[in-house]
């Protein structure tokens, strides 16, 4: 697998309520038709966001200048009744392993894998399970790894 070139300076996120998507030109964007190599700044102004529609103006880099992290502090959540994803997802082993069908959530734009419907954009055929997938597989939103995904509550 090729390594990323891109610098985390080159990454922008969309901020819309509910969004998050992550624009990385090492992927550009196949829904919009956006080659691999353009970077951000580089985008026709009529491109939208291919999660939820917002304009360019709806996104911020990920780091250094105009990024979330340079000018606000995001609230934090702390407490033992608060769980992650992460740990949601293993009290669902048992199920895991006895429904192929079980649907899986991208951690980082919220896409649903549903293998009824496999991914027909990546020749993934309907009926393929979540643990079937190539190990290469990648969301076809945002390009998250199948280390990003968890089963769907």
């Amino acid at each position: 697998m090729a390594r990323s070139t891109t610098r985390p300076e080159d990454l922008w996120q969309c901020q819309t309520v509910n969004c998050g998507f992550i624009y990385n030109p090492d992927r550009g964007d196949r829904k919009g038709r956006i080659p691999k190599g353009v970077l951000f700044e580089d985008l026709p102004d009529t491109w939208r966001c291919p999660v939820c529609g917002g304009t360019k103006r709806c996104f911020r880099p990920l780091v250094g200048p105009g990024s979330t992290m340079a000018d606000c502090e995001l609230p934090v959540q702390t407490g033992a009744a608060t769980l992650t994803a992460r740990a949601a997802a293993a009290k669902v082993t048992d199920q895991k392993e006895t429904d192929p069908m079980q649907k899986y959530v991208c951690e980082i734009c919220g896409y649903v894998y549903d293998p009824a419907q496999g991914d027909p954009d990546s020749d993934i055929p309907a009926g393929t399970s979540f643990d079937d997938l190539p190990d290469d597989w990648t969301c076809p939103v945002c390009g998250a790894t199948k280390e990003n995904f968890v089963p769907e509550a």
